[in-house]
Parts: C-alpha cells; structure tokens; sequence
C-alpha cells in the first residue's frame, strides 16, 4: 500500500492513521481521491443526460409547433374512427350495418358481419369492389399515421429527418384521403341500384385529410425554421472524453476537476466557493471570541 498523497510505502503491520512521510491521514486523503473520481465521473456521465433531455425537449415541448405536432398527432388517431361511408344491408337472411371507419371496421370483424357480406360478393360485383377498395384505402390511412406516429415517437434522435419523414407520411395520407373520399362520394350513387344495399357518404376522408395536411404544414415549418436542439459544445466533449475514459484510452486519475468548465459554470463555482470561504471565515472568527 502506498500514500495516496505523496506514494510512499505504508508497512502493513503499520497501523498509524498518519502517513510516517508527509502526516497525511491516510483515510481523509483515500476518501477525498474517491469523492474527486466520482465528481469526475458524473460530471463526464451527467452531460449525456442533459443532451438527450434537450433533444426530448426539443422535440415534443420546446416550441408551439412542437405542441402543436403532438395535438395533431392525437387528432389524426381520432379522425381514424370518423366514418368515411356507411353501408346498410337488409336481407332476409340479416339485416346489418357497416361503417367504413376504424370502430366500424373492427366491430364488423368482431361480431360477423363482413364475413356475412364477404359470401354474397359474387352477386354484389360492383358493390363489393368498392368496399374493398374503400377499406383497403383505409387500412393505408391508417399505416401511413402509424408511420406519422412511430417517426413523432422518435424525433428526438434527429428533429430534422423525423420532421421530413412525416411530411412525406402526412402527403401520402392526404392524397389516400382524397382517394378515399372519391370512392365513398360515388359509394351512395353506384349502391341501391337493384341490390340490397345502400350507402352513404361519410366525413371521415375530409377529416383526415384536413389533420393529416396540418401534420405536413408543421413538419414543413420545422424543416423551414430548421429547429435543432440547443446543445452545449462543452457537454460533447464531456461526452466525447467520457467514451475515451470508459474504453481505458484515459483515466479518470489524470483529468482536472472540473474537467471542463464554460464561463457560467466557473462563475457559479467560484461564487460557491466565496461563499463556503465566508461561513468558514465566520465560525473561526466566532471561536476567537469564545
């Protein structure tokens, strides 16, 4: 064992609380080394947490078009499950109705009736094609939110390429949107005509339209204002060295504390610092007089 203040050797049958060569105590000094490391050590580790925080911030709060992107992300989920065609059918073998929207979709999965209409395809030709196509449209819609979602969910990791993924995603939405509505205007027009079905338009496809358009003209005001995180050159580098100091290329032993410093910080440090210096100057002065 050596002195960790001035490397002497400690005997081990020594058991003097004070180094022979220089009276450090041996304790104090091992426990200062160990609190100085993980001062080091957090400072290092710390400024990754306050980079991705930023990012996060950046991405979901710091900003009204920001805001604005998670609102209209949550009125895309609900303009999902506006109808965008409704479609009665009343058979002697069942009576039945059947909204083209998400809760509609799933509740004619659920308790029977698509597969009822699905048997009478052959005979309802025309009919059965639209459907097909309205609800394949749909199921599109609802992919290119998800894909809206998932890209929102991780726009931390960069703004500016989540930002123009969902443009994209919102444009492609739109025009299914438009699509969508084409069919389910011509739906009441082409039904009814010698079947057992009638149907009517919706405003789903309007709905989701109008969100998914909003969705593009953020993203785009995103890209335009080129909104980025606000992050401090001197946390990269913290980041930086502390990935050197992890792999073994440095040691925590050899960096200065505080490792790095902006001018800020070094301000607050030093007031710190005045300020423990007074209180100690106050209690000596307050034992002199005792």
């Amino acid at each position: 064992m050596k002195c960790p203040k001035c490397g002497a050797t400690i005997k081990p049958l020594d058991i003097s609380p004070n180094c022979k060569n220089c009276g450090v105590n041996i304790f104090y000094a091992q426990q200062k080394d160990l609190l100085t490391r993980d001062a080091k050590k957090s400072e290092l580790e710390y400024a990754a947490f306050r980079i991705l925080a930023e990012k996060i911030k950046t991405s979901f709060v710091k900003g009204k078009i920001q805001i604005f992107r998670i609102v209209a992300m949550v009125m895309a989920i609900g303009a999902i499950f506006v109808p965008f065609a409704t479609v009665w059918a009343d058979t002697e073998l069942f009576t039945a109705t059947f909204s083209f929207g998400a809760w509609g979709i799933y509740s004619a999965f659920s308790d029977g009736t698509l597969e009822a209409v699905w048997l009478l395809r052959d005979t309802l030709a025309l009919e059965s094609g639209l459907s097909l196509a309205l609800l394949g449209l749909i199921v599109l819609i609802f992919l290119s939110g998800l894909g809206i979602f998932i890209a929102l969910l991780l726009s931390f990791i960069n703004i500016q390429k989540s930002a123009k993924a969902m443009k994209v995603l919102s444009v492609v939405g739109a025009m299914l949107c438009v699509a969508a509505s084409g069919v389910s205007i011509a739906m009441p027009m082409l039904f009814g005509k010698g079947s057992f079905l009638v149907a009517s338009t919706g405003v789903g496809g309007f709905v989701c339209f109008c969100v998914l358009a909003f969705i593009a003209v953020l993203n785009h005001l995103v890209i335009k204002k080129n909104i980025q995180p606000q992050i401090k050159d001197v946390d990269v580098k913290r980041t930086v060295l502390n990935k050197k100091v992890k792999s073994g290329e440095i040691s925590l032993d050899d960096l200065p504390l505080p490792v790095f410093e902006t001018p800020e910080e070094k301000e607050k440090r030093l007031a710190r610092e005045a300020e423990s210096q007074a209180l100690v100057e106050k209690a000596k002065g307050g034992e002199s007089l005792e």
